[in-house]
């Protein structure tokens, strides 16, 4: 039996000082990989520009911005035959963006409004006409359906005014002058 045990105990062995010499192996590879990027990053300094080298990437006659950090901003480049300045991109299409907006705002107050009305009409709800906390008025019913009916025409106009904004958009986006449509 203990030579049973001695050879049990002996490939035990066997198998754990393998797994053990690489773990210090590792370590030492680690520390060497440290020690070879720090010197690599010693010899990769990161390139210095200085005001000469931006000067020499300006186009001929085109001064800098500013010559010191106190200095005043540069005059008009029209006036030095420079390109004009550059025009908001989004001007074109901002009177058409708020009317979009409206239209968007338009639908969703008809939406919640539709959404309200529906509730009354919903027996699954504590807020249903018929229910332990509504009227049980058959006029509140009859009501609330014609104001749900003129919701749901109004809705219909709301999109179609929220259509013609959206395409309106896009006809000054590529270029075109639409007229601006009025949401309401």
């Amino acid at each position: 039996m203990t030579g049973r045990r001695l050879a049990l105990a002996l490939a035990a062995l066997g198998f754990l000082a393998p797994a053990v010499a690489p773990a210090q192996g590792l370590g030492d590879t680690a520390a060497r990989e440290r020690e070879k990027r720090k010197q690599q990053a010693v010899k990769k300094a990161a390139p210095a520009f200085t005001d000469e080298d931006l000067a020499a990437g300006r186009p001929p006659g085109q001064a800098a911005a500013s010559e010191s950090p106190g200095a005043a901003p540069a005059a008009d480049s029209t006036e030095e035959g420079g390109p004009p300045p550059l025009e908001d991109p989004q001007a074109a299409v901002r009177p058409y963006i708020e009317s979009l907006r409206q239209a968007q705002a338009r639908v969703e107050a008809v939406e919640a409004r539709i959404r309200s009305l529906s509730v009354k009409l919903n027996p699954m709800n504590t807020a249903f006409i018929y229910g332990a906390y509504g009227s049980n008025s058959a006029n509140e019913e009859a009501q609330v359906r014609q104001q749900l009916q003129e919701a749901d025409q109004e809705l219909r106009d709301a999109r179609t005014a929220l259509t013609a904004a959206s395409q309106a958009m896009e006809d000054a986006r590529r270029g075109k002058t639409p007229l601006i449509p009025n949401p309401e």
